[in-house]
């Protein structure tokens, strides 16, 4: 560990105190030049560090990202890998489980990234200091039967629990993996499988979560502004307690996911049922009335052929009440 990263994991740490630069010196045993130098290091690197005469340092929580900043939030180690900027956390995630240099439940956070991917390979938005950009990277035990709604469904309300905690707002869910706020999508989330080739079982899992939590400098794109939102205006919380809470929401689930018991919470903020919808399937479109959302996390569509359990699949067209958002 760099003595950067040693100031770092320190002032963090002291929960925003002022640290005098006698104490620094004397915990990490450098001198004030090398305080110095060091502060100026993570000033570059974007941490926020006010500097008083006679007081000392202090970090101030901001957008910034950081593994030891995360680590302040969490109810339990985990594996963490941070990235100022990377292509795509979910690609990341698949190529190290698959070649097998992540061996247990590990978590990706980038501040931003280059070729961000949605559903059906779409690219993602995913702008710097306003998005919240996360994988779990997750090696499964032999043999593990794996229910792909009930976890994406899950997830959808362990990202709920946060936004509760730390924004004090409530979003919903358009089926299966949309997240909404004022009719807005905000976020999504983009569960991938990995295939062992031996044994043509999963191996493990790359759940991929998205999220616009402030407006971005600039808005949307054209092709997007339309439909996308952001769960506030202005950043005013700090982007490692949003990242921490995620965590442990997620974890909290996703041990025993498998029973279902989150279905009944998804149901409560799930929008569409009882409205007609169009929904793509493959290579099959399908129009019919959301009837309800089983425990399995299937949509049940009722379709002219009869009642459909749709287990995986996309709604192209959904018309909310107030006609500001059409999937």
């Amino acid at each position: 560990m760099s003595t950067a990263d040693k100031l770092l994991a320190l002032l963090v740490n002291t929960a925003g105190d002022w640290v005098s630069g006698e104490a620094i010196a004397q915990q990490l045993g450098i001198t004030r030049t090398s305080i110095w130098k060091s502060v100026k290091k993570l000033e570059s690197q974007g941490h926020l560090i006010e500097s008083v005469r006679g007081q000392g340092y202090r970090y101030v929580e901001g957008a910034k990202i950081s593994a030891v900043g995360i680590k302040k939030y969490l109810k339990s180690d985990v594996d963490l890998k941070v990235f100022d900027t990377i292509d795509s956390t979910n690609v990341y995630a698949r190529e190290k489980l698959s070649s097998g240099e992540i061996t247990k439940n590990t978590v990706i956070v980038s501040e931003s990234m280059s070729a961000g991917i949605g559903r059906l390979g779409r690219k993602f938005f995913s702008p710097k200091n306003t998005g919240m950009y996360v994988t779990f990277a997750l090696p499964l035990p032999v043999e593990t039967i794996v229910n792909p709604g009930r976890l994406t469904t899950s997830t959808a309300v362990a990202v709920s629990k946060m936004v509760k905690e730390v924004f004090d707002i409530d979003i919903q869910f358009k089926w299966v993996n949309d997240l909404l706020y004022n009719n807005k999508k905000v976020g999504g989330i983009l569960t991938e499988a990995i295939t062992d080739f031996e044994s043509q079982q999963f191996s493990s899992l790359a759940v991929g979560i998205g999220m616009n939590l402030a407006t971005p400098d600039g808005g949307f794109p054209d092709e997007i502004s339309q439909k996308a939102g952001a769960l506030t205006d202005e950043m005013a919380v700090s982007g490692n307690e949003v990242v921490g809470s995620l965590i442990n929401h997620f974890f909290d689930m996703y041990q025993d996911y498998q029973d279902g018991h989150y279905i009944p919470q998804y149901r409560k903020k799930v929008v569409g049922v009882g409205q007609s919808v169009e929904l793509k399937r493959g290579q099959v479109n399908l129009t019919g009335i959301i009837r309800e959302i089983d425990n399995d996390g299937c949509l049940v569509l009722d379709t002219k052929r009869g009642i459909e359990r749709i287990n995986s699949g996309e709604i192209t067209k959904l018309l909310l009440p107030n006609n500001e958002y059409q999937g």
